[in-house]
C-alpha cells in the first residue's frame, strides 16, 4: 500500500508517463481499465457463500474487477452464524496487505478489532449490504433496509387487510440488517392495522425456518401472513405451510431466483429484491476510487423493488443473465 501511495504521489509530479509501481498518470473512473498500475488486490469477505444473494455480490464484483482490470477475492463463511470465521478471513485478507477491504459484518461486535487493524494498517474500508458502526469506514454500499421493508410490509398489508394477523422470521438476534428489516416491517404492517402476533428468527437458516413455522401454525390458529427477513427464511416457512395445507401468505426479502420461481407459482406473494450484483460492482468500483486517493460518497444505495406476480418474471430473466444461468 504505501508503495503504491507513493508512486501515485510521484506521479501526479510528474508530466510524463511512468510505467514502474503503478504510476499511471491516466484518471481513474468506473469506465476506465485500470490496467497498467501495479496491480489492485481487493478483498470483500461477505457474510457466507451459500446463498444466492451474496453469490450475486461476487459475480457483481468479479465482473468489475475483469472490466477494470484489478484483482478482487470475493470469500465468506459456510454460513451466516459462523461470525469467528468471517472475522478470521477479514484478518486473513489483512495479512496479505490487500489494498481496500469491502465487509459485509455478521456482528457489528465481533469485527470491531479487526477493521481497527485494517485502518491502522492503512487499508480503505467499505461495508457492503450492513453497515456498521465503524467510525472509520469510508462508505457504506447497500439497500436502505427499513425503507425497503417497509415496501414489502406496505404490498402485503394491501393484500391481507386490516385486522390480519401476521407473524415475522428474521435472521440472527443482533444482526443489523435483519434489525432494520424487522423494523421496516413492523412499521408498514402496524400502520396499515395488520397485528403482529410473534416474531421468531431462524438465522438465516431454512431448515430452521422451516420447523419454526411448523411450530407457529401449531400454536396460532390463524396467521394469514409471515414475513420473512431473508428468503433462506420464506423457503423453509414456505413448505411449513404447503406441508400444513395453510391459506397464510408469504412475504420475503431478496429477490433471489428461488423465491422468485414460488412467486410465479403462486405459492409466495412476493420479496423486496435488492441488486446484491450492482453492490459487487459499486464496492469494486469505489475501492479503486479508494485506493487512487479520490472521493467515495459516504452512502452509496444500491437500490431495492418489490417483486410480486406481475414483474416477477421480467425480474427473474434479468437475475439469471447477471448470475450467468
Amino acid at each position: 500500500m504505501k508503495k503504491r501511495l507513493m508512486a501515485l504521489a510521484l506521479a501526479g509530479l510528474l508530466t510524463f508517463s511512468m510505467t514502474a509501481c503503478g504510476g499511471s498518470d491516466a484518471p481513474a473512473s468506473s469506465g476506465d481499465s485500470a490496467a497498467g498500475d501495479e496491480e489492485i488486490h481487493i478483498g470483500i469477505v461477505v457474510k457466507s457463500l451459500a446463498d444466492q444473494h451474496w453469490a450475486l455480490v461476487k459475480a457483481g464484483a468479479e465482473a468489475k474487477a475483469k472490466e477494470l482490470g484489478v484483482k478482487v477475492d470475493v470469500i465468506g463463511p459456510n454460513s451466516e452464524s459462523d461470525v469467528q470465521a468471517q472475522v478470521d478471513m477479514i484478518d486473513n485478507l489483512i495479512g496479505q496487505q490487500v489494498d481496500a477491504l469491502g465487509v459485509a459484518p455478521s456482528s457489528q461486535e465481533a469485527v470491531m478489532g479487526s477493521l481497527q487493524d485494517a485502518y491502522d494498517a492503512g487499508i480503505p474500508i467499505l461495508t457492503i449490504d450492513t453497515d456498521t458502526l465503524f467510525e472509520n469506514r469510508l462508505s457504506f454500499i447497500g439497500t436502505g433496509n427499513v425503507a425497503a421493508a417497509k415496501m414489502g410490509g406496505e404490498a402485503a398489508a394491501k393484500v391481507v387487510g386490516e385486522g390480519a394477523k401476521c407473524v415475522i422470521i428474521r435472521g440472527r438476534l443482533g444482526d443489523p440488517t435483519h434489525d432494520q428489516r424487522e423494523q421496516g416491517f413492523r412499521e408498514a404492517l402496524e400502520a396499515a392495522g395488520v397485528e403482529i402476533i410473534d416474531v421468531k428468527a431462524a438465522d438465516s437458516d431454512a431448515e430452521k425456518a422451516m420447523n419454526i413455522m411448523q411450530d407457529l401454525l401449531q400454536v396460532y390458529d390463524d396467521i394469514d401472513l409471515v414475513c420473512c427477513t431473508t428468503d433462506n427464511n420464506v423457503l423453509g416457512a414456505q413448505r411449513a405451510v404447503e406441508a400444513a395445507g395453510a391459506d397464510t401468505l408469504l412475504m420475503s426479502f431478496d429477490g433471489t431466483s428461488n423465491v422468485c420461481e414460488l412467486i410465479l407459482q403462486g405459492k409466495v406473494l412476493g420479496s423486496v429484491a435488492q441488486n446484491p450484483y450492482a453492490m459487487g460492482q459499486l464496492a469494486v468500483e469505489n475501492a479503486i476510487k479508494a485506493i487512487k486517493g479520490e472521493a467515495v460518497e459516504e452512502r452509496i444505495d444500491s437500490g431495492a423493488e418489490v417483486i410480486m406476480a406481475d414483474n416477477a418474471e421480467s425480474y427473474l430473466t434479468d437475475l439469471k443473465e447477471k448470475a450467468g444461468q
